[in-house]
């Protein structure tokens, strides 16, 4: 989209769904990854890989699951490559996750606390258009995340 609004990315993913895109993909539904995905669920900021590995070993339901570390960032993996899960840089610079509806997308980062906005406008088309024209590229994608304050952290929530 070009328009410069930023359009929200609303749509909440739910298990359902993630396990329905799984199977799409030819991925099958395992008992670690089903509780990976459930424990993804629950978070409405961004996340880390070690930290789901240490939710998982805190957490009664999955503290004896034997789910390893290994598991998690493959798991992890496997949801960013069919578009679940998203790749956010956070202030610090160290990737996180968040689970985002499919398609084209960015992201807004506060840089206090790391909430996270996704949304679906694209100000690069024009970008791209020139500098395919101007370099003889052939771009086949592109990141954009953007940085500010989030009126939590401005009114010192």
């Amino acid at each position: 989209m070009s328009d410069s609004r930023a359009e929200h990315a609303t749509s909440r993913m739910t298990a359902p769904s993630i396990r329905a895109i799984l199977g799409q993909h030819a991925y099958r539904m395992t008992k670690p990854r089903e509780q990976i995905i459930d424990l993804a669920l629950r978070h409405d900021r961004p996340f880390t890989a070690e930290q789901l590995v240490a939710e998982l070993g805190r957490d009664p339901s999955t503290r004896d699951s034997g789910i390893g570390r290994a598991t998690v960032y493959r798991t992890l993996e496997i949801l960013a490559s069919v578009d679940v899960l998203s790749r956010v840089m956070q202030p610090g610079g160290g990737a996180a996750y968040v689970v985002d509806a499919p398609g084209h997308r960015h992201h807004l980062v506060c840089s206090s606390c790391g909430a996270t906005i996704s949304f679906r406008s694209c100000p690069v088309d024009t970008l791209i258009q020139n500098l395919t024209a101007d370099t003889e590229y052939t771009i086949h994608g592109h990141l954009l995340e953007v940085f500010g304050v989030c009126p939590d952290c401005q009114s010192g929530a």
